[in-house]
């Protein structure tokens, strides 16, 4: 479980393109954080023990931003016995001012480099800009306080070379972030969190008008000012896409399945260009889950039918037979048949049906024609294809495209 969230502090730092490493204290650094710029410097530079310094500067767990010799900052946790690197990046974009300020300061103590100006320059235009600084790491916080008791680990900062304090004059943004935080009311503070709890108990029951609802009464504890730009409002939903992604192992559901709808809306957030468009993605991703969790959830069920119910969900758009899934789980087709019946209530063949159809609703949502989603769940024949949508939803699957293109036209006026 704790892997798992650190891991998905991994993934939100890729989000930001921050490279991110790995060290066990103790053993050998896997790669170099910083790219090789200070063994460039300082021939001989020991990496190992600089890292070996960073654990002992954050203690038996933390979280640390260290601004660097070369004006760049690197984000450090220290978690699950391991320390993990989020940088270096730079706040703006660099310049060639900028640059060689940084040199004018490293100079005096390395006469012998040469071109360092050029160098300091090339290194610094290689990093990632990010621009919301504060943004990414309130985000960081959240996400890591299941690794810290359950409250958001407070940001220890330094600059190179000098001992971590709380709050320095390199904190900037994150930390007139934080002061704000915490002049809010504690009561205040609590039903934000309940709110977000809430929210992500909303989405696993599957109703997407309930999860909506939670998500606007969420974003009424929402800091002023945080995520006000665009590229704020991105960062906000890529917090909700992880959270929501995390959200989802709860019910059971396939990591082949979490990962396609997580990718999916990662790339739709960042093709985003207005805020409408976010706005009306937010909408789009909490319906997407909710109707995620009701055609795959499979939580509750034997080990069996967990098993075979993953086994038909992967494999919709091609063989899928009651007889090939009993095959693969090892069973027989009519011991299957009684079991699935005894722990759901439905045949598997009717159980499939419904599957196919949830998921040819999701396809003719998305714009594809009749016969295009009827192939995508594995029935080549339209006509019957046709027939069973309409069992199953009480229109043809045109009537419900077309539906679905006035509903979604709706919501994006």
């Amino acid at each position: 479980m704790q892997a798992d969230l650190v891991h998905m502090l991994i993934q939100l730092a890729g989000s930001f393109n921050l490279p991110a490493g790995r060290f066990i204290p103790g053993g050998t650094p896997e790669g170099r954080f910083d790219g090789g710029i200070r063994a460039w410097l300082e021939p001989g530079f020991d990496e190992t023990a600089f890292l070996e310094e960073t654990c002992r500067l954050l203690g038996p767990a933390g979280l640390g931003r260290m601004l660097d010799r070369f004006g760049c900052r690197t984000l450090f946790l220290l978690a699950e016995g391991a320390l993990y690197t989020c940088g270096p990046y730079l706040d703006a974009p660099n310049t060639r001012r900028a640059s060689d300020l940084v040199w004018q300061r490293l100079a005096p103590s390395h006469p012998d480099v040469q071109d360092g100006a050029g160098s300091v320059f090339e290194y610094r235009s290689s990093l990632p800009v990010v621009a919301d600084e504060g943004a990414f790491i309130r985000a960081f916080q959240r996400l890591a306080a299941p690794l810290f008791g359950g409250l958001p680990p407070v940001l220890r900062e330094w600059e190179e070379g000098e001992p971590p304090v709380r709050g320095s004059p390199a904190a900037g943004e994150a930390e007139r972030a934080e002061r704000y935080e915490q002049s809010m009311a504690a009561s205040m503070i609590g039903r934000r969190y309940q709110a977000e709890n809430a929210w992500l108990d909303a989405v696993l029951t599957g109703d997407e008008e309930k999860a909506l609802a939670a998500l606007r009464e969420l974003t009424r504890y929402q800091l002023p000012g945080r995520f006000d730009t665009l590229r704020g409002r991105q960062n906000l939903l890529i917090i909700l896409n992880t959270l929501l992604r995390k959200n989802l192992e709860r019910a059971g559901i396939h990591p082949a399945f979490i990962d396609g709808i997580s990718r999916e809306f990662s790339g739709r957030i960042e093709s985003c260009i207005t805020a409408r468009e976010l706005q009306a993605l937010r909408r789009d991703m909490v319906v997407g889950y909710c109707r995620l969790i009701r055609e795959t959830a499979v939580r509750g069920y034997s080990a069996l039918l967990q098993g075979v119910m993953n086994d038909a969900l992967l494999h919709l758009d091609g063989d899928a037979s009651p007889r090939t899934l009993a095959a693969r789980a090892g069973v027989s087709e009519s011991y299957l048949a009684t079991r699935f019946k005894a722990e759901t209530g439905l045949t598997l063949s009717r159980w499939l049906r419904q599957r196919r159809v949830g998921r040819a609703k999701e396809l003719l949502s998305a714009g594809m024609t009749t016969s295009q989603a009827a192939e995508q769940v594995g029935i080549l024949d339209v006509s019957y294809f046709i027939r069973i949508f309409k069992r199953e939803t009480g229109v043809t699957p045109g009537q419900y495209r077309a539906s679905a293109r006035e509903t979604d036209a709706a919501v994006k006026k």
